[in-house]
């Protein structure tokens, strides 16, 4: 959780040294072509909250959501490790072996 933390604080400061080095170049010594990317680019950046990723610009995710999905996934990953040796586990294995061999039999 605290590397998915430090991930999002670095990308949040990536961004922001983006949008600076952006505003430090003359843009009016730039292409057209060039000057539409930067502007539209900038207008989505500043359009984002910092608390937001985006999927390539179709929506975006919050990150709280990412993080509580994120954390459900470890909790349950971990407790599925520490309970392998409970009778329930084995079974539910014993039951997902014998249903795959079945499976390879008819194909």
């Amino acid at each position: 959780m605290i590397s998915i933390i430090y991930v999002t604080s670095w990308v949040i400061e990536k961004k922001k040294k983006i949008i600076s080095y952006l505003r430090l170049i003359r843009i009016s010594e730039l292409t057209v072509h060039a000057k539409l990317q930067i502007k539209m680019f900038m207008q989505q950046i500043s359009g984002y909250e910092p608390n937001e990723i985006t999927a390539f610009g179709f929506f975006n995710f919050d990150l709280k959501l990412i993080m509580s999905i994120l954390v459900l996934l470890i909790t349950g990953i971990s407790t599925m490790l520490q309970m392998k040796d409970h009778p329930m586990m084995l079974y539910l294995k014993n039951a997902l072996k014998i249903s795959n061999d079945h499976v390879h039999r008819i194909t």
